[in-house]
């Protein structure tokens, strides 16, 4: 009992150690107590009691979804019709942005991957959710190989397709693996060239995306097998053009894709398998085509995203959005969604397409639920928080034009209860070819930073994905130059509004965001009072000369950043890099690497932190041993975000919530 009364003095003296804010906006909204309550961080980032990711069994009879196991992550599955009888397994973390699993045709086994080191070498367990011991069969367990999932195989069947490069790291050949035999056994060889192979709607092999030539950007073509057993050139395009194959349907000769051949923005069209012929079904003026929803197991689809500021989905099949609007109305009425969504798209089925799983985004809440088209009964799966509409911030879309005519979108999240300038903290994403969309406001690290009391900025600058090859290309050779424009001159448009305070600015991001906060550090087109760079590029050349043999995109780089094997470009990437200009840097830094990064290796990070300290500059270092290019695992986040919240609230005059007693918590797996 005294054991248990000392913890509990312990944690409730370190609970005491939250800090005020000290900018003066945020002082005068703390005196009149409109901000919104000092949440815990581990609200943010360990939250042990979200449950998520839901995925139909194909008979549509199991749930497989993504809960805490203990004190890691696990997978979960019960029956539909018992919410009691739940089995959970408890696999630790998965890698890189969750990892992947689903249910193999049987509706017995799942197949997910594993990525222990932070490397991206993904590996491929199955585990059978019916045995009386869980035992995993470890699919793919050598060291530095990578696989992952293409496609799973014939209905009823516990087999399923994957693809690695055991035998050639530079390439991918083609297996079928069988859970109930626990027998693997090679479909195709890659010959080198390789990119992608397609498996159809009749779980065969039917087709591969080939590179045309030895070097990269030489272009690529579909191949589809002929009746010889050979394969024929169905659809070529150029190194720099984009074409994403989604389905592919033999039974009606087409297959659907994402194409920007022939436009400047992606289009979802339909092509015909025996003469190549192009329909387009949907595109959009401002951004390209997202995603396309298959309301079957087969056939043509029935619906499609966009997101030029709120995501809309959009459908050809009337009958379809009239169910749809139908079954969300029926969750508002009955309390399953808080309010009217802002979008809705089909995330899932069963083979019959009885039962269906929907995503719904709502201004606070994320929500999936479970659609029995017999019936009519709708039921929410995952877990509601509703204090999130109560002290979260809403993310709004916001755009300028930027000084040379170009149309800036991006997303703006303001702290609840403040009016008036407040600090910012302009949030880089990476790539640069990726985007930042909304997201409804739930709990997660920009929401973190909005109850801190920061205003967060998102920039989709030229050479971001997502708005066309002409905003993406914009961005070629100024990713150190014109780019960075682009996001100062969206920091000084958050000024102009009143919502920045022009002495209280801070920069972070990731990999290519991180190298952008070196950059606008170094730059000073503003008086950022302090950066923290996450897995950042600091040396161009290192950086694309090291990239994993598969990589095929190093013509891409080479148009945007330069051709690191001539001497000329090579000069002019080294002068574009950090390492050349950190003499340059004035304000304090914040440094974090995984160790195991393959993108950007930690070097680039370790020759940051060394040159700065050598000068005396202030700059702090978080290196994580088993993380790779995102830091994944939920302690690491934790320290992580706790040292972002600490230092924010040094340079900025935000809040900090302290200490938080999960970091006490003995690790699991």
């Amino acid at each position: 009992m005294k054991g248990i009364l000392l913890g509990a003095m312990l944690v409730t003296l370190l609970a005491g150690c939250a800090t005020a804010p000290t900018q003066s906006t945020l002082v005068s909204a703390q005196t009149t107590q409109s901000l919104a309550p000092l949440l815990p961080m581990r609200r943010f980032v360990a939250n042990i009691e979200r449950t998520g990711g839901f995925v139909l069994s194909p008979d549509g009879q199991r749930l497989l979804w993504s809960q805490t196991v203990g004190t890691d992550n696990g997978l979960a599955v019960r029956p539909v019709d018992d919410a009691r009888a739940v089995r959970t397994f408890a696999i630790g973390n998965q890698g890189r942005r969750g990892g992947y699993y689903n249910w193999l045709p049987d509706s017995r086994h799942v197949v997910f991957s594993k990525d222990e080191r932070g490397d991206e070498n993904t590996q491929l367990r199955v585990l059978d959710a019916q045995a009386a011991e869980g035992r995993e069969w470890q699919l793919t367990p050598a060291r530095g190989v990578r696989a992952w999932v293409v496609s799973r195989g014939p209905a009823g069947s516990a087999r399923f397709f994957f693809a690695s490069n055991e035998r050639d790291r530079s390439t991918f050949d083609l297996y079928e693996a069988d859970a109930a035999t626990r027998q693997v056994t090679e479909v195709a060889r890659s010959d080198g060239a390789v990119l992608d192979w397609l498996v159809g709607t009749d779980a065969r092999t039917v087709g591969r995306i080939r590179q045309l030539g030895k070097d990269d950007g030489s272009g690529a073509a579909l191949e589809l097998r002929n009746g010889a057993g050979g394969w024929q050139s169905l659809k070529t395009w150029g190194g720099f053009d984009s074409f994403r194959v989604l389905r592919v349907d033999p039974a009606t000769g087409k297959l659907w894709a994402l194409s920007n051949l022939g436009r400047d923005k992606a289009a979802l069209v339909e092509v015909d398998m025996a003469s190549g012929a192009e329909r387009v079904l949907a595109e959009h003026p401002v951004v390209d085509v997202a995603s396309a929803s298959f309301a079957s197991a087969s056939g043509a689809p029935v619906g499609y995203a966009v997101e030029p500021d709120h995501p809309q989905m959009h459908f050809f099949d009337a009958g379809w959005k009239a169910q749809m609007d139908a079954v969300v109305a029926r969750a508002v009425a009955q309390g399953a969604l808080p309010a009217a969504p802002v979008f809705t798209r089909l995330q899932g089925r069963d083979d019959a397409a009885r039962r269906v799983l929907l995503r719904s985004l709502g201004e606070f809440d994320a929500a999936e639920l479970l659609w029995d088209r017999e019936t009519g009964l709708v039921s929410r799966l995952d877990t509601h928080f509703p204090e999130e509409a109560q002290v979260l911030s809403a993310v709004t879309p916001m755009a300028f034009t930027a000084s040379d005519g170009r149309r800036i979108h991006g997303y703006l999240t303001r702290p609840r209860g403040v009016s008036g300038p407040v600090p910012l903290v302009v949030d880089i994403h990476g790539g640069p070819w990726a985007r930042d969309t909304w997201a409804p406001a739930i709990f997660n690290g920009r929401q973190m930073l909005a109850n801190r009391g920061y205003a967060v900025l998102q920039l989709n600058y030229r050479g971001s994905a997502g708005y066309g090859r002409d905003h993406m290309w914009a961005g070629a050779m100024e990713y150190n130059g014109r780019l960075q424009q682009d996001i100062a001159e969206g920091v000084q448009w958050a000024i102009d509004q009143g919502v920045a305070d022009p002495k209280r600015l801070a920069v972070m991001g990731g990999s290519f965001g991180g190298f952008s906060v070196l950059a606008q550090l170094a730059q000073k087109r503003h008086d950022y009072r302090c950066g923290i760079n996450v897995v950042g590029v600091a040396d161009w050349p290192r950086t694309i000369e090291n990239w994993p043999p598969f990589w095929r995109n190093r013509h891409l780089s080479s148009r945007f950043f330069g051709d690191p094997a001539d001497p000329a470009q090579r000069a002019e990437m080294q002068r574009n890099s950090p390492v050349s200009y950190l003499d340059q840097i004035s304000a304090p830094l914040l440094v974090v690497h995984g160790a195991n990064d393959i993108r950007v290796l930690r070097q680039d990070s370790d020759d940051v932190v060394a040159s700065l300290r050598q000068r005396g500059h202030p700059v702090e270092y978080l290196l994580f041993p088993d993380e790779g290019h995102s830091i994944s695992k939920w302690r690491n986040r934790l320290a992580l975000w706790r040292k972002v919240e600490d230092t924010l609230a040094t340079c900025l005059g935000g809040r900090s919530a302290g200490f938080d007693f999960y970091e006490l918590m003995p690790r699991g797996q």
